[in-house]
């Protein structure tokens, strides 16, 4: 399909292919949320709509931009439920207080299906991070724990911190931001569709193979009492967490920034030189796609 596009004008630092395109300084994103497809009965509108926000926020982060204006687009179905609204809206609100970005605009039709929200986003960025800036040897790092809010969507009966992590995306906003600053990370870019989906295209962008060690993963306590959390926590997504790259010998410097930031980091692998991206000791599990059965561990 781009080959069909022209070619992006001078102006245009980074285009297709990374979170966010970063145009005169400013990078800008734009996500769209269907019911039924990235949200189901297990999140009210206020969650909606704080998730709209968040999920944008996660895509400027991983740039290393501070996420500052957004515009958001709402397709609902007549007649109109205004109590669902008036909720979703409390909900952008909410995350827009949450990580100081303003609503500048936006727009409102009818839809004659399911309920859909297009969330376009911005803000400055001094010094982007791509995906295509990692090295062979570089360490593969992830923040927070993985596969919580998976849990939330897929299990029949998620627990409460599940349902909280699906419904409450938190980015690590301050912490990607300072990454960016010291000029830590090699490349980075947000899980949001999963391990599996999420570090092929990083690898493919960068032209590397990659090794992830499944032990290494961090574990929820949470998820820690199912029998196998490793396809939770590589295929189902939704995490909003960081995934970036750095040479081995940054790793004091990137712990103690964690620290700083009250992030917490893991080594979950390494960039090779260009062939598979591979789990080791076992076949990537099922992962996330949108448009029916993939490879997991490929780009898609």
């Amino acid at each position: 399909m781009l080959r069909a596009i022209p070619e992006p004008p001078v102006s245009v630092q980074v285009g297709p292919g990374d979170d966010a395109a970063v145009v005169q300084g400013q990078a800008i994103t734009v996500d769209a949320l269907v019911e039924g497809v990235h949200w189901n009965d297990r999140l009210g509108p206020e969650d909606v709509g704080y998730k709209s926000v968040a999920v944008s926020v996660s895509d400027l982060a991983a740039m290393g931009a501070r996420p500052a204006w957004v515009v958001l687009a709402l397709s609902v179905p007549a007649p109109v439920d205004l109590a669902w609204v008036e909720a979703l809206a409390t909900g952008v609100g909410s995350a827009c207080r949450s990580f100081a970005v303003a609503l500048v605009g936006g727009d409102v039709t009818r839809s004659p299906g399911p309920r859909y929200l297009s969330v376009t986003m911005g803000g400055p960025c001094p010094r982007p991070v791509t995906r295509s800036g990692a090295h062979a040897g570089d360490w593969l790092w992830v923040t927070g724990t993985l596969g919580l809010a998976g849990a939330g969507y897929l299990l029949d009966a998620p627990p409460p911190e599940a349902l909280e992590a699906l419904r409450r995306p938190r980015p690590p906003l301050p912490f990607a931001l300072a990454l960016a600053d010291a000029g830590l990370a090699s490349a980075m870019m947000d899980l949001s569709d999963g391990l599996a989906t999420d570090l092929p295209r990083l690898c493919a962008a960068s032209g590397l193979g990659g090794q992830v060690d499944p032990r290494s993963l961090p574990l929820h306590p949470t998820l820690g009492r199912i029998e196998d959390p490793v396809p939770l926590q590589v295929g189902a997504g939704d995490d909003y967490e960081l995934m970036f790259t750095a040479p081995p010998q940054a790793e004091e410097q990137v712990r103690a920034l964690a620290e700083k930031n009250g992030v917490a980091v893991t080594a979950i692998g390494s960039l090779t030189s260009p062939g598979p991206v591979e789990l080791i000791g076992r076949p990537w599990p099922p992962s996330f796609s949108h448009f029916g059965a993939s490879t997991p561990g490929e780009v898609r």
